[in-house]
């Protein structure tokens, strides 16, 4: 079977549309959590996810958004989160109230941070180290950091662990013996330098990902028609 795998679209519509238009065929979406967030239409973003029955796992934001009332934090992020909150109906806060924190699709693990922690930001070898330490699944996906790439693990004596890069694209193609923690990099608001939106097909032992270029107009005509700080804008001009 072949899975879209997408993380991290943030409100970012106009991004997720992309995605669908461009992606090759696949029979299965799975998505890796933090659909609200940043960019103004959470409500239609959960929308097309329910739409192509995406197998999800819960985000950082989609928790926050949901536990805004016991939130004891101010700030920007949380203020566009209770924006969202007010704009969602009741089938989109059970829909994400259903999500859990992980779930198993044909042996992968599928988490947001972590296998530790969903929170956990898995940025260099040694979280990468502790990650592998936590679960037995030999290859986990996850989302979080907003960086396309995999960290991979030779288990031995010596055992090693790399990290490889796909800011560009490319193919990772898993060897026996090898487990492997992949993140195909975020769909509506990527951070490793790279403009455009992110995502992955995943079929059996291999990983495809993708980068492709997102019309900004479209985006910046919503922000400014509902006032969203500009910022969030340029941050996807430079891929930060």
């Amino acid at each position: 079977m072949r899975h879209l795998v997408l993380a991290d679209i943030h409100g970012n519509r106009f991004a997720l549309e992309r995605v669908l238009e461009v992606a090759p065929a696949f029979d299965r979406v799975l998505f890796l959590g933090d659909a609200v967030g940043y960019y103004p239409d959470g409500d239609r973003v959960l929308d097309m996810l329910m739409e192509l029955e995406a197998l999800p796992v819960l985000g950082n934001h989609d928790a926050w958004l949901l536990a805004l009332e016991v939130l004891e934090v101010q700030g920007p992020v949380l203020e566009i989160l209770a924006w969202q909150k007010a704009r969602l109906k009741p089938r989109h806060l059970d829909y994400l109230r259903a999500w859990p924190w992980g779930r198993e699709v044909e042996g992968a693990l599928l988490v947001h941070g972590s296998p530790q922690d969903p929170f956990l930001y898995l940025e260099g070898t040694e979280e990468a180290r502790e990650a592998f330490a936590a679960t037995a699944h030999p290859l986990v996906f996850h989302g979080h950091t907003h960086k396309a790439g995999a960290f991979l693990l030779l288990d031995g004596p010596k055992p090693w662990v790399r990290h490889q890069r796909f800011s560009q694209g490319g193919s990772l193609v898993l060897p026996p013996g090898v487990r492997a923690l992949v993140n195909p990099g975020s769909v509506g608001q990527p951070r490793d330098g790279v403009p455009g939106a992110a995502f992955a097909l995943w079929e059996g032992d291999e990983v495809e990902f993708f980068r492709v270029e997102v019309d900004l107009d479209p985006l910046e005509a919503r922000m400014k028609e509902v006032g969203f700080p500009p910022w969030l804008l340029e941050r996807l001009r430079h891929g930060q």
